[in-house]
Protein backbone atom coordinates (compact mmCIF):
# COMPACT_ATOMS: atom_id res chain seq x y z
CA UNK A 1 0.00 0.00 0.00
CA UNK A 2 1.47 3.35 -1.09
CA UNK A 3 0.43 6.46 0.73
CA UNK A 4 0.20 9.76 -1.11
CA UNK A 5 2.85 12.28 -0.07
CA UNK A 6 2.27 15.99 -0.61
CA UNK A 7 4.70 17.64 -3.00
CA UNK A 8 4.80 20.55 -0.56
CA UNK A 9 6.83 18.94 2.21
CA UNK A 10 10.01 19.80 4.17
CA UNK A 11 12.33 17.73 1.96
CA UNK A 12 11.11 19.29 -1.29
CA UNK A 13 11.25 22.77 0.26
CA UNK A 14 14.92 22.21 1.09
CA UNK A 15 15.53 20.92 -2.43
CA UNK A 16 13.85 24.02 -3.89
CA UNK A 17 15.83 26.32 -1.58
CA UNK A 18 19.01 25.24 -3.38
CA UNK A 19 17.97 27.55 -6.21
CA UNK A 20 18.41 30.49 -3.80
CA UNK A 21 22.17 29.84 -3.77
CA UNK A 22 22.52 30.46 -7.52
CA UNK A 23 22.18 34.29 -7.61
CA UNK A 24 24.85 34.80 -4.89
CA UNK A 25 27.11 32.30 -6.67
CA UNK A 26 26.71 34.14 -9.98
CA UNK A 27 27.31 37.54 -8.36
CA UNK A 28 30.39 36.27 -6.54
CA UNK A 29 32.03 34.74 -9.60
CA UNK A 30 31.17 37.76 -11.76
CA UNK A 31 32.75 40.10 -9.23
CA UNK A 32 35.73 37.90 -8.33
CA UNK A 33 34.66 37.03 -4.77
CA UNK A 34 35.89 33.45 -4.50
CA UNK A 35 35.00 33.07 -0.81
CA UNK A 36 31.37 34.08 -1.37
CA UNK A 37 31.17 31.72 -4.38
CA UNK A 38 32.58 28.92 -2.23
CA UNK A 39 30.08 29.67 0.55
CA UNK A 40 27.15 29.55 -1.92
CA UNK A 41 28.43 26.25 -3.33
CA UNK A 42 28.85 24.76 0.15
CA UNK A 43 25.33 25.82 1.17
CA UNK A 44 23.93 24.30 -2.03
CA UNK A 45 25.76 21.05 -1.25
CA UNK A 46 24.56 21.02 2.35
CA UNK A 47 20.97 21.49 1.23
CA UNK A 48 21.48 18.62 -1.22
CA UNK A 49 22.57 16.41 1.65
CA UNK A 50 19.82 17.60 3.99
CA UNK A 51 16.86 17.07 1.67
CA UNK A 52 17.31 13.29 1.74
CA UNK A 53 17.65 13.30 5.52
CA UNK A 54 14.48 15.39 5.90
CA UNK A 55 12.62 13.01 3.59
CA UNK A 56 13.52 10.16 5.96
CA UNK A 57 12.91 12.09 9.19
CA UNK A 58 9.51 13.41 8.10
CA UNK A 59 8.54 10.25 6.21
CA UNK A 60 7.88 12.20 3.05
CA UNK A 61 9.88 10.24 0.47
CA UNK A 62 8.26 10.17 -2.94
CA UNK A 63 9.02 9.47 -6.59
CA UNK A 64 8.44 13.17 -7.25
CA UNK A 65 10.98 14.14 -4.57
CA UNK A 66 13.63 11.82 -6.00
CA UNK A 67 13.08 13.19 -9.50
CA UNK A 68 12.97 16.78 -8.24
CA UNK A 69 16.28 16.26 -6.40
CA UNK A 70 17.95 14.81 -9.51
CA UNK A 71 16.68 17.66 -11.70
CA UNK A 72 17.79 20.22 -9.11
CA UNK A 73 21.27 18.66 -9.01
CA UNK A 74 21.56 19.03 -12.77
CA UNK A 75 20.31 22.60 -12.83
CA UNK A 76 22.34 23.85 -9.87
CA UNK A 77 25.65 22.19 -10.69
CA UNK A 78 25.18 22.76 -14.42
CA UNK A 79 24.53 26.46 -13.79
CA UNK A 80 27.59 26.77 -11.55
CA UNK A 81 29.77 25.01 -14.13
CA UNK A 82 28.45 27.28 -16.89
CA UNK A 83 29.22 30.36 -14.78
CA UNK A 84 32.81 29.32 -14.00
CA UNK A 85 33.31 28.49 -17.69
CA UNK A 86 31.91 31.84 -18.83
CA UNK A 87 34.13 33.82 -16.45
CA UNK A 88 37.22 31.72 -17.32
CA UNK A 89 37.56 30.15 -13.89
CA UNK A 90 37.43 26.66 -15.43
CA UNK A 91 39.06 25.17 -18.53
CA UNK A 92 36.51 25.55 -21.32
CA UNK A 93 36.79 22.29 -23.26
CA UNK A 94 36.69 19.71 -20.45
CA UNK A 95 34.11 21.69 -18.47
CA UNK A 96 31.90 22.00 -21.56
CA UNK A 97 32.27 18.24 -22.14
CA UNK A 98 31.06 17.67 -18.57
CA UNK A 99 27.96 19.76 -19.25
CA UNK A 100 27.32 17.98 -22.56
CA UNK A 101 27.64 14.56 -20.90
CA UNK A 102 25.28 15.74 -18.16
CA UNK A 103 22.72 16.65 -20.81
CA UNK A 104 23.19 13.29 -22.53
CA UNK A 105 22.70 11.56 -19.16
CA UNK A 106 19.48 13.53 -18.69
CA UNK A 107 18.28 12.29 -22.09
CA UNK A 108 19.17 8.72 -21.15
CA UNK A 109 17.19 9.08 -17.92
CA UNK A 110 14.21 10.28 -19.96
CA UNK A 111 14.49 7.19 -22.19
CA UNK A 112 14.66 5.00 -19.08
CA UNK A 113 11.53 6.60 -17.62
CA UNK A 114 9.70 6.03 -20.91
CA UNK A 115 10.80 2.39 -20.97
CA UNK A 116 9.74 1.94 -17.34
CA UNK A 117 6.32 3.40 -18.21
CA UNK A 118 6.32 6.04 -15.47
CA UNK A 119 8.20 9.03 -14.13
CA UNK A 120 11.12 7.55 -12.28
CA UNK A 121 14.62 8.46 -11.27
CA UNK A 122 17.25 6.04 -12.50
CA UNK A 123 19.31 5.22 -9.41
CA UNK A 124 23.05 4.88 -9.92
CA UNK A 125 25.54 4.85 -7.08
CA UNK A 126 28.34 5.77 -9.49
CA UNK A 127 26.45 8.71 -11.00
CA UNK A 128 25.59 9.97 -7.50
CA UNK A 129 29.34 10.09 -6.80
CA UNK A 130 29.92 11.84 -10.14
CA UNK A 131 27.40 14.52 -9.17
CA UNK A 132 29.17 15.01 -5.84
CA UNK A 133 32.52 15.24 -7.62
CA UNK A 134 31.05 17.93 -9.90
CA UNK A 135 30.78 20.14 -6.83
CA UNK A 136 34.48 19.49 -6.20
CA UNK A 137 35.25 20.49 -9.80
CA UNK A 138 33.49 23.79 -9.25
CA UNK A 139 35.42 24.24 -6.00
CA UNK A 140 38.72 23.54 -7.82
CA UNK A 141 37.76 26.28 -10.30
CA UNK A 142 36.94 28.69 -7.46
CA UNK A 143 40.21 27.93 -5.68
CA UNK A 144 42.22 27.95 -8.94
CA UNK A 145 43.66 24.58 -7.92
CA UNK A 146 44.91 22.14 -10.57
CA UNK A 147 41.85 22.85 -12.67
CA UNK A 148 42.99 21.41 -15.98
CA UNK A 149 44.20 18.15 -14.45
CA UNK A 150 41.09 17.46 -12.39
CA UNK A 151 38.66 18.49 -15.14
CA UNK A 152 40.25 16.14 -17.70
CA UNK A 153 40.39 13.26 -15.20
CA UNK A 154 36.72 13.86 -14.47
CA UNK A 155 35.79 13.79 -18.17
CA UNK A 156 37.19 10.25 -18.39
CA UNK A 157 35.48 9.08 -15.21
CA UNK A 158 32.13 10.58 -16.21
CA UNK A 159 32.38 9.05 -19.70
CA UNK A 160 32.92 5.55 -18.29
CA UNK A 161 30.06 5.92 -15.78
CA UNK A 162 27.77 7.33 -18.45
CA UNK A 163 28.52 4.41 -20.81
CA UNK A 164 27.82 1.89 -18.05
CA UNK A 165 24.62 3.57 -16.88
CA UNK A 166 23.55 4.29 -20.47
CA UNK A 167 23.67 0.59 -21.30
CA UNK A 168 21.58 -0.19 -18.23
CA UNK A 169 19.06 2.56 -19.00
CA UNK A 170 18.65 1.99 -22.74
CA UNK A 171 19.51 -1.68 -23.44
CA UNK A 172 18.90 -3.71 -20.29
CA UNK A 173 15.32 -4.47 -19.29
CA UNK A 174 13.85 -2.19 -16.60
CA UNK A 175 13.62 -3.92 -13.21
CA UNK A 176 10.56 -6.06 -12.57
CA UNK A 177 7.69 -3.98 -11.24
CA UNK A 178 9.08 -0.78 -12.77
CA UNK A 179 5.98 -0.17 -14.86
CA UNK A 180 3.16 1.20 -12.76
Amino acid sequence: MTREVSKLNPANMITASRFLTLPPFFWAVKNGHAQVAAAALIICGLFDKLDGRFAKWFNCRSAFGELFDAITDGICYGFCLAVVIYYDWAPRLPATLVIVMGLINTGLRYVYAKRAGRSTNYKSYAMERVVAYTAFLIAFAIADYERVYFYWIFVGIMFVVMLHDGKRMVIDAPPAGAAA
